[in-house]
């Protein structure tokens, strides 16, 4: 106990020593503020000094070299969307909105009638080469061809050399059923797409995108045949895009470009029913590229396109 209060004693003196050996200072009185004045600003910058050396610049004793490109390429940092810059952004887009066709089968129809002789032909021959190409490239199993009259067909055709060869076998001649040929294809689609619907396996079915080349007026009723069947796929439920119809006009007949746009512009129109069709004239353009590959594959399948053109997408 008495070592205790020893301790106790000696701590309390210590304490109190420490307390008095840092006296506190009284704060300085600074006064008020200066009051505020424009010229009181101008001291703040400082006037170099006459005689002093020029500053030396970094630059001058050291070498900087651009970044390594292969050293950032693999950055965790940078997750934009890269693009490669040796191809023109107008490619790429054009890339991006071809990708749809991915999920389509896409299905080209002819028109080998008398009047397709000459010149036309070889243009018919040149605008599938270009569509087969592309299309080909974006349709896994290929794209099919058929003739208004010849009952040759050509079945996952990929490249120029296999449309060279089909219409080498076929001659133009006859009339221009249309309707007839479109109906016969069509038949066929919408029964096994309604059987399928009846067995939930429609999604198993891809979409048709179909594209007629023809230089004249149909010698039969489209029309009908594509109301009827636009009908169906409306009472079906069936994806507004299931079926697109795409006609591109060879040469500069005027009543062809009438009957086309009468198509286009009317039919969906006139009969409330979705509009599966659209129309794009080959003779406006010297080869199908660009955005007339775009219209011309894509028109019948995308609204956006059919109205407003490849602008539309890009």
């Amino acid at each position: 106990m008495g070592n205790s209060s020893s301790r106790q004693s000696k701590s309390m003196k210590r304490k109190g020593a420490l307390q008095t050996s840092a006296p506190s200072m009284p704060e300085p009185d600074l006064g008020p503020p200066p009051p505020y004045s424009n010229e009181s600003s101008k001291n703040l910058f400082i006037e170099p000094i006459a005689n002093s050396e020029p500053a030396h610049d970094i630059r001058s004793q050291h070498t900087f070299h651009p970044a390594d490109p292969a050293a950032t390429a693999g950055s965790s940092t940078n997750h934009r969307r890269k693009y490669d810059i040796r191809t023109p952004m107008r490619q790429q887009t054009e890339e991006d909105a071809l990708e749809i066709l991915r999920r389509f089968d896409t299905v080209l129809i002819v028109d080998d009638s008398t009047s397709m002789k000459g010149e036309r032909w070889e243009e018919a021959i040149d605008a599938l080469k270009a569509l087969a190409s592309k299309a080909g490239s974006y349709d896994t199993d290929g794209i099919d061809v058929h003739f208004l009259n010849s009952n040759l067909t050509g079945s996952n055709m990929r490249s120029e050399r296999d449309v060279q060869k089909l219409f080498s076998r076929v001659k133009p001649s006859g009339a221009t059923p249309i309707g007839t040929k479109l109906e016969d294809l069509l038949l066929g689609y919408m029964s096994r797409i309604e059987k399928a619907k009846l067995s939930e396996g429609e999604a198993q079915i891809k979409p048709v995108n179909f594209i007629i080349i023809t230089d004249g007026a149909a010698t039969d009723d489209p029309e009908s045949v594509i109301v009827a069947n636009a009908k169906r796929l409306d009472k079906g439920y069936f994806p507004l895009a299931q079926v697109g119809i795409q006609f591109v006009q060879i040469g500069n007949d005027p009543q062809a470009t009438i009957f086309l746009a009468k198509l286009d512009d009317d039919l969906s129109r006139m009969n409330d029913i979705r509009d599966i069709v659209d129309t794009t004239k080959y003779g406006d353009v010297e080869r199908v590229t660009g955005d007339a590959l775009i219209k011309i594959l894509l028109g019948g399948i995308n609204r956006r396109v059919d109205i407003g053109g490849a602008e539309a997408i890009s």
